[in-house]
């Protein structure tokens, strides 16, 4: 099967609830204001339970509570609202993917992790809020459940030759199945509608140098995942980031400098935790 095949096929367990549809038009839509948006929203009590959370967390860290969905989108931006409805979704849409060999707890700890160290990449090296980074970095590795859940035996034969190998997963599951992870995920967040400038660094996470039109995008998930790598939050084993095993890796054309990393990984660390207890709260009871 080629991931559009298999994209059609698991769609209905992937659906996303109406008012996220609906919210994700009027944002991509000129006409569209805060209060058009916050209406829709307002019709999920709990996702806008959520956002509200999560903007009145030490995500953002705002001087004074936000008490209404519409006064929070002027504060985060359309963009930035999209992440969060996305975000607040996320592990309820993929909770009937759920493969046996995924501890889901742990992936989406590393997910908010990646995608927390993403948004921070966007505003220490470009100086720009990183509004689509969050949710890029969420979901850099929904191929995984996607492949796990519909190949197991493929998907664990993988794992057991990389580990065998030493070689990637992303270079092994293009060797099995002639696509990797990276591709099917990111052709389930296009079906979606998401905005290229979301899927596009999905893509081409391993290979930024190929990405057709958001190159700089594709390089800061690339750095975000391995910080992750380097950073393995889920197990809490208190001892020093080892930022050596960070490859070389510029955005841009800038690399950040040790105390950027340092910064980016501190603030992660405090954050990760409140954002995980936020869109997946039973995870956050086993750490």
């Amino acid at each position: 099967m080629m991931p559009d095949e298999i994209i059609k096929d698991i769609k209905q367990l992937v659906s996303l609830p109406d008012v996220v549809l609906r919210a994700n038009q009027l944002i991509d839509s000129p006409e569209a204001d805060a209060s058009a948006i916050g209406e829709v929203i307002g019709h999920d009590p709990a996702l806008s339970a959520q956002l509200l959370k999560l903007v009145n967390s030490a995500f953002y860290n705002f001087p004074g509570q936000i008490e209404t969905v519409s006064r929070a989108i002027t504060l985060v931006g359309l963009n930035e609202l999209r992440s969060l409805i996305f975000a607040s979704k996320a592990t309820q849409t993929f909770q009937q993917l759920a493969p046996e060999k995924i501890d889901m707890d742990v992936f989406w700890l590393r997910s908010v992790y990646c995608g927390i160290v993403a948004k921070k990449l966007a505003s220490v090296l470009l100086e720009e809020n990183g509004e689509a980074m969050f949710l890029t970095g969420l979901l850099h590795n929904i191929g995984t459940l996607i492949l796990f859940s519909r190949l197991p035996e493929q998907a664990q034969l993988i794992v057991d030759q990389a580990d065998q190998s030493g070689r990637s997963l992303a270079e092994v599951e293009k060797e099995v199945l002639g696509f990797d992870s990276a591709q099917l995920g990111s052709t389930l967040l296009e079906s979606w509608r998401l905005p290229k400038k979301l899927w596009e660094p999905v893509r081409f996470q391993y290979h930024p140098e190929i990405t057709a039109t958001y190159q700089t995008e594709t390089e800061i998930l690339k750095l975000a995942r391995q910080i992750t790598d380097c950073v393995e939050p889920e197990l809490k084993t208190g001892q020093p980031l080892e930022l050596k095993k960070l490859q070389a890796t510029a955005v841009n054309g800038v690399e950040p400098t040790t105390e950027q990393l340092e910064m980016i990984v501190t603030d992660a660390n405090l954050e990760s935790f409140d954002v995980l207890a936020i869109i997946n709260p039973k995870a956050t009871m086993i750490f």
